[in-house]
């Protein structure tokens, strides 16, 4: 990503349920139960609610003019959403929304902890315009698709390191990808990280290219993130994530 990102827009799914109000023919009488009508239902799960949250993306400059591009550091501590812990664990359940316009682009704090591979600061005109582009009407348009929506698919793995399936909305489409996790329980918290590393052709995107290719982005783009969720009920309403995480 140089100052015109290779994004394209993240979608919130929005469905819409109408009911017919027209009578319905009598139903007939009900046989015999089945295994499926007497399977007890599944038991409810612990519920948590993301209070902090903190999202980092690293996307690289590539090809022979490489040096006339810049990587930019993408950040938000936007992340929201629910997590419903099951036994068995493959039963648990997220729901997670990322609204676009709490990305930051090349915040100077977060360039200087990213290291030599990010060097200088980036003057504010310069990361507005990067802005501008990635939030854009060719890019993530998020004016039309204002929040990238995550669900969880599937769970695997053994405590603390686990596997995520997780479907994301994007640009009217919808991609699985695999996230790893690192679980924490404390009390009435729960707190997920993990880093890993994502292809631009996973979330059906292609990176932005010049000049037939000379210059233009790197396929692979890293992810960190970390966020701390609170069990329902267990406190107060007060967005602020678990006190080891606080000043």
């Amino acid at each position: 990503m140089f100052d015109r990102p290779p994004w394209t827009g993240f979608l919130a799914a929005a469905l819409l349920a109408g009911l017919v109000s027209c009578a319905a023919p009598p139903r007939p009488a009900a046989g015999p139960p089945t295994p499926e009508t007497t399977r007890p239902p599944a038991a409810a799960g612990i519920l948590y609610e993301v209070f902090d949250s903190d999202v980092t993306l690293r996307v690289y400059r590539d090809g022979p003019l490489a040096q006339l591009g810049h990587n930019h550091v993408i950040a938000s501590t936007g992340l929201t959403g629910q997590i419903e812990l099951r036994l068995p664990l493959a039963t648990t359940t997220l729901a997670l929304e990322l609204p676009l316009e709490s990305l930051i682009v090349d915040d100077p704090a977060r360039r200087a902890e990213a290291g030599e591979e990010f060097p200088g600061e980036l003057n504010g005109p310069d990361r507005e315009g990067t802005r501008a582009n990635m939030l854009g009407t060719a890019l993530l348009d998020a004016a039309q698709f204002p929040v990238m929506l995550l669900e969880g698919r599937a769970i695997d793995g053994d405590s603390p390191d686990f596997s995520v399936t997780a479907r994301v909305s994007l640009a009217g489409r919808q991609r699985d990808i695999v996230v790893p996790v690192r679980l924490e329980l404390d009390g009435d918290w729960l707190i997920a990280s993990g880093h890993f590393t994502l292809t631009h052709a996973q979330l059906g995107l292609s990176p932005f290219s010049v000049a037939l290719g000379a210059l233009r982005v790197r396929e692979d783009i890293e992810v960190g993130y970390r966020l701390s969720a609170r069990r329902a009920g267990s406190g107060g309403s007060t967005r602020g994530g678990h006190p080891r995480d606080r000043p």
